[in-house]
């Protein structure tokens, strides 16, 4: 069943919202708008994948409810073996480890958890690091986390590439509960 009419996002819970936004798009002022669906698109490319997907990264930061849609999705495929080129033009898929406990699933997909969502945006190439400084900003303040937060998921991780970027970029970003 299709709607045809914005809802307030703040009457619903984050899983009631995670489940609007794989039928509809988040638009700016975190209204939902079910008439549109890039989700439901990126749903039927990554079915065209011959094994699961999570979105991840920037196209996570937006299924999250944050930012706006990304020209290419990113996802990650889970899957026993190294990964090859996707099938459809439409994704790029990465490769990297994902545990269970880092994924939401949500419909046919998955998508990382806010935690996971924000460590790879802290670890991402400079060039998206302005883009990525926002949408961590916005992420902390929907889900309402901390620094120490993101601090102890990035130091559980274990040995991940760039963590000590990562680590070092926490500093940068605005947190609203901070009183520095």
């Amino acid at each position: 069943m299709r709607m045809e009419l914005a809802v307030n996002t703040f009457d619903y819970s984050p899983a009631e919202l995670s489940s609007f936004r794989l039928d509809g798009e988040i638009l700016s002022d975190f209204l939902v708008d079910s008439s549109l669906s890039w989700l439901e698109k990126s749903q039927s490319v990554l079915a065209q994948e011959t094994v699961p997907m999570v979105l991840t990264s920037f196209a996570a930061s937006w299924a999250l409810g944050v930012g706006k849609k990304p020209h290419r999705p990113t996802a990650t495929a889970v899957a026993p073996r190294r990964l090859r080129e996707a099938q459809n033009g439409e994704i790029c898929i990465e490769e990297r480890t994902l545990a269970s406990h880092h994924i939401w699933i949500e419909g046919h997909c998955g998508v990382t958890t806010p935690l996971r969502t924000i460590s790879d945006l802290l670890r991402c190439p400079v060039e998206n690091w302005f883009r990525s400084k926002r949408l961590v900003s916005e992420l902390i303040t929907v889900y309402q986390l901390s620094l120490e937060d993101i601090e102890i998921f990035i130091h559980e991780r274990g040995i991940i590439p760039h963590k000590q970027v990562a680590l070092s970029r926490t500093r940068e970003i605005f947190y609203p509960s901070d009183t520095r």
